[in-house]
């Protein structure tokens, strides 16, 4: 029999309630949000104001939310430290970001890499171009898997099925002309940490015009070579601890 600790208290269902409902307002918060009224995040969350207001209350007494003259609330520092500190998880600055900006420097057009959250992607880090040119999705923004080369490389060598992911798995590479964005073209090649795990996608991206496809596919070589190079950097932190390989930059750390 497992000892237990009498001392702690149980966690009660109200209690973890509160706990979801606390985050799903923080969740609230879009990309574009920079406040919200008492009311909208009442109407987001369907939970009822005076319940929005005292979770706002207790959120904002940790960091997390900062209350507004007329009654609108912000994201607070607190909410900040965590986006910097899952960022740090995939050691976005020592080495996702400089290989994204020689990537960046070789094609002269903007470059990305994505992750996978919740079945959908999601753009951790952006390095413009010379070309100037950026999609207009913005950094920390979930976007679908079955569209834009990033996702369909994402669901190609994570094991989707069918012959259209089949191809990409086998071509090392997948292009896509307006097809996230009708304005944006995009070439993604996958990137892998210890044996061959999947850690996301890196891509670079170009006006969706009739010079698209050619100016992408000239770039493909060196994208599979620095997708290639930024998977081996990811590898070689790869830390022996008794039978167990363990890696500092894991996407779902255990």
């Amino acid at each position: 029999m497992i000892p237990t600790d009498s001392s702690a208290p149980a966690a009660s269902a109200d209690n973890v309630n509160a706990v979801t409902r606390s985050l799903g307002i923080l969740g609230a918060f879009g990309m574009t949000d920079s406040h919200l009224s008492l009311a909208e995040l009442a109407r987001r969350t369907a939970v009822p104001k005076p319940t929005v207001l005292r979770l706002a209350r207790t959120l904002a007494q940790s960091g997390y939310l900062v209350a507004l003259e007329g009654g609108a609330w912000r994201l607070g520092p607190a909410a900040a430290r965590l986006g910097a500190q899952y960022q740090r998880a995939f050691d976005l600055r020592n080495l996702i970001e400089p290989a994204l900006q020689q990537l960046a420097d070789d094609t002269g057009h903007s470059t990305s890499f994505f992750a996978l959250e919740d079945k959908q992607r999601v753009r951790l880090l952006r390095v413009r171009g010379k070309d100037g040119f950026v999609s207009p999705t913005r950094v920390g923004e979930p976007l679908p898997l079955e569209k834009g080369a990033a996702g369909q490389v994402i669901l190609a060598f994570s094991g989707g099925r069918g012959h259209a992911l089949a191809a990409i798995r086998e071509r090392g590479w997948h292009l896509t002309v307006g097809e996230a964005d009708a304005g944006s073209a995009s070439i993604a090649a996958p990137v892998f940490v210890g044996s061959r795990s999947l850690l996301g996608a890196v891509s670079v991206a170009a006006p969706a015009n009739e010079k698209a496809v050619a100016e992408l596919e000239r770039h493909s070589a060196g994208l599979v070579k620095a997708a290639g190079a930024l998977s081996r950097a990811f590898g070689s932190t790869l830390i022996k601890a008794g039978d167990r390989v363990m890696v500092r930059s894991l996407w779902y750390p255990e």
